[in-house]
């Protein structure tokens, strides 16, 4: 209850989200979630052809012997009541786990002919059983699902009217400067189911768009590089207007709670309020220079990861726009100088590793673009202060200090591979390579943690989970698979490729909820966290291709999951630590933006780790 940041006897509404336990057979011992039948979980957007196929089966306190069979579902060939089957093989015993008791693993990996399947269990102990849900078998289909992550920002676009969805919004959005001039800030993405356009965010939905273009131009797929490109650009033309030259730094607008009025039951928390509606109906949109650095202070890493991705989106771009190719890459230029020549803020003392990682980033890209050996002689600095951060377990330290342990997939791993990239000789490149195989040694045991193989978290008392609790996690899933794909491409392992494999399979599908989490493929929670439900049209909130923030654990406690600025709780009802939760309760709203909302930082991730899986599965396939 204390978690809260107000009594629940304060809310106006109050939604508990309550433990599943009714099944189909009495449930094992400390088992806290059951489904309702005995039916086979899936990845509900399919599997590559290359790729690894398994489905899940929860037994309860039963233990089960017999076989599954792959259907072929669109096949009309065989006599009527007589199914296709096209596969068939044994039920493996994965052991006991807190989801579902005994769990069963039915593999099909050999199976590689393209198609529409289900999946259906045959077992000697009970006619209980539904088929799964259906799936497809495809070649290229991580590259596919990485499309359909890039198509989303387009929907999210605003200043602009996007046919079908809302009309031009917030076109009177600026920043006033100390002179009383106006900075002209409208454009961008709206960051997540808000309507803010936050820059941090925005970099990684630009560097990632930017690296499937990258990808796609490298397979020949050159219309569809161009279309990516043009919404990358949509947002770098934004970081272009609110680049703040005084300051070397991006300046950005939200909506403040000084444009509306509250009641003193419930005050707006902080200066920050939300607009519940269309987005061309919200009031104008005006912050001051003050606003803008106060709510946001402008770090270096910050500075860092925009300019990057500015420089990255100016090099790939060049053949279609030159001149705002140009823009982008002075712009990206001036913020590497200032950076460089700057004191660290006391948040990138806290965010050391960020901090080195963005500007070798930085770097990376001005080298590519000049051929400038200072860029190049920098960034093997940075790669060395990287390195020399990575404890001997692993992990790395996120301070230079060393007292802060960081164990996820982020920008110094990227950093890393990018450079190693260049084809550098000598031992610096051996020593990336050892990094990214120590890292992956120490997460890896981390992914056995139940038969899904999500990769797991350890908490601040050094307690190992199986879900993250109170913390979105998708974009995290998604950025283990780049990281572990990575490794399987520089170590030709493919045991790392199945743990990147199981996290993307894990956010469409394959997980103890059975939802996908990514809007428009298989089958969804049924509610989404996004001001769009409140447009004519588009009340289910499927906002296609869009991702999740993800299923969260529970903590054996009351902790409210949704936006508490409203005043309408949706709650864990003391569920037990390690249970599943995600809303499956309501139909196109929810106000449960914790699990339910969609994130520009959940696509961008989803596309990195997509396109690295790809890569990996097309890399090892050839040796």
């Amino acid at each position: 209850m204390k978690e809260l940041r107000f009594d629940l006897s304060q809310a106006k509404a109050i939604r508990k989200i309550r433990q599943q336990t009714n099944s189909w057979s009495p449930l094992a011992e400390d088992q806290i979630i059951a489904q309702k039948f005995l039916k086979p979980f899936v990845c509900h957007a399919g599997y590559d052809v290359d790729g690894i196929k398994q489905a899940i089966l929860w037994a309860n306190a039963k233990k089960l012997t017999g076989y599954f069979e792959v259907i072929d579902v669109t096949t009309n060939k065989q006599p009527p009541g007589k199914l296709a089957v096209v596969y068939r093989g044994e039920l493996k015993d994965w052991g006991k786990h807190i989801w579902g008791g005994n769990n069963y693993i039915a593999d099909f990996t050999d199976f590689k002919e393209e198609g529409l399947y289900w999946i259906r269990v045959v077992v000697k102990e009970t006619k209980e059983t539904s088929e799964s849900y259906i799936f497809r078998i495809k070649k290229g289909l991580y590259l596919d699902l990485a499309k359909k992550a890039a198509k989303w920002f387009y929907y999210q676009r605003c200043g602009t009217e996007v046919p079908g969805w809302h009309k031009a919004c917030h076109t009177e959005d600026a920043i006033i400067l100390e002179d009383g001039t106006k900075i002209d800030a409208t454009g961008g993405w709206h960051d997540a189911g808000d309507y803010g356009k936050w820059i941090g965010s925005g970099s990684h939905g630009v560097w990632a768009l930017t690296t499937l273009a990258e990808e796609l131009l490298k397979e020949g797929l050159e219309n569809d590089a161009k279309w990516v490109l043009d919404e990358a650009a949509w947002e770098g033309k934004y970081f272009c207007k609110i680049y703040y030259r005084k300051l070397k730094t991006f300046l950005q607008v939200y909506t403040s709670a000084k444009n509306f009025e509250f009641s003193k039951e419930y005050p707006p928390l902080e200066n920050v309020c939300i607009w519940l509606g269309a987005p061309e109906k919200e009031p104008p949109r005006v912050v001051t220079l003050k606003q803008a650095l106060e709510y946001y202070p402008p770090t270096l890493f910050l500075r860092s990861h925009v300019a990057a991705s500015l420089a990255k989106l100016g090099r790939l771009i060049s053949r279609y726009d030159r001149e705002f190719a140009e823009k982008c890459v002075n712009i990206a230029k001036e913020v590497y100088d200032y950076v460089t020549h700057s004191a660290l803020t006391e948040r990138d003392k806290r965010n050391y590793l960020e901090f080195a990682a963005r500007t070798l980033l930085l770097g990376l890209e001005l080298y590519r673009i000049t051929g400038d050996n200072r860029y190049l002689r920098d960034s093997e600095k940075r790669v060395q202060e990287i390195l020399s951060l990575q404890d001997r377990e692993g992990f790395f330290y996120i301070n230079r200090e060393k007292k802060t342990k960081y164990y996820f997939c982020d920008h110094h791993l990227i950093g890393l591979y990018e450079y190693l990239n260049l084809k550098p000789s000598g031992d610096l490149a051996e020593d990336i390579r050892e990094a990214f195989r120590k890292w992956s040694e120490y997460i890896k045991s981390l992914s056995k943690l139940s038969s899904f193989g999500q990769i797991g978290y350890i908490d601040e008392k050094g307690n190992i989970r199986n879900l993250f609790s109170r913390k979105p996690s998708n974009r995290f899933l998604a950025a283990y698979a780049w990281g572990f794909a990575t490794t399987a491409i520089l170590f030709g392992n493919k045991e790392y490729l199945e743990i990147a494999e199981h996290q993307i399979q894990w956010i469409l599908g394959l997980n103890p909820c059975d939802v996908s989490m990514m809007a428009g493929v298989g089958a969804g929670p049924g509610c989404y966290h996004h001001r769009y439900c409140f447009i004519e049209g588009h009340e289910d909130g499927v906002v296609p291709g869009g991702v999740l923030n993800g299923i969260v654990g529970g903590n054996g406690e009351v902790f409210d999951i949704g936006d508490f600025r409203t005043g309408n709780f949706v709650v864990s009802d003391k569920l037990p630590v390690d249970y599943p939760i995600i809303d499956t309760d309501a139909k196109g709203w929810t106000y449960a933006y914790m699990t339910n909302e969609y994130w520009v930082l959940n696509n961008a991730w989803f596309i990195m780790g997509s396109i690295q899986v790809h890569r990996a599965l097309r890399e090892l396939k050839s040796k």
